[in-house]
C-alpha cells in the first residue's frame, strides 16, 4: 500500500470519527435538553459548551486534513459555468464544437 493511500485512509478515518462525534454530540444535546429544566443548566452555558466542542472538532479537522467547513451561505445561486465546447446552440439544439 502506498504512502499516499495510507494518508488518505487516515484522513477519511478522522473525518468519519468527527462525523460520529457530531452525531454523539447531537444525542447528548437531545438528552441534556430533556433534563436541563430539572437540573438548572442554563441555555447560555449549554450553548458555550457546544461552541467549544465544535471549535475543537473544526481545529482537528483543519489540522489533520487541511479541510475546514463553513456554514451554509444563503443567497441566489449563480448560473452554471460551462466550457465553450459543451454549450448548446439553442437555434438548432446541437452541441457546438470548437
Amino acid at each position: 500500500m502506498s504512502l499516499l493511500r495510507k494518508e488518505w485512509e487516515a484522513k477519511l478515518e478522522i473525518l468519519s470519527s468527527i462525523a460520529r462525534s457530531q452525531a454523539a454530540l447531537a444525542r447528548i444535546l437531545d438528552s441534556v435538553a430533556d433534563v436541563s429544566v430539572h437540573v438548572g443548566i442554563t441555555p447560555a452555558a449549554l450553548q458555550e459548551h457546544v461552541r467549544a466542542l465544535t471549535s475543537m472538532q473544526r481545529a482537528l479537522l483543519r489540522a489533520v486534513t487541511g479541510v475546514s467547513w463553513r456554514a451554509p451561505v444563503h443567497g441566489e445561486p449563480s448560473a452554471p459555468w460551462l466550457a465553450e465546447s459543451v454549450r448548446v446552440n439553442r437555434v438548432n439544439a446541437e452541441v457546438s464544437e470548437r
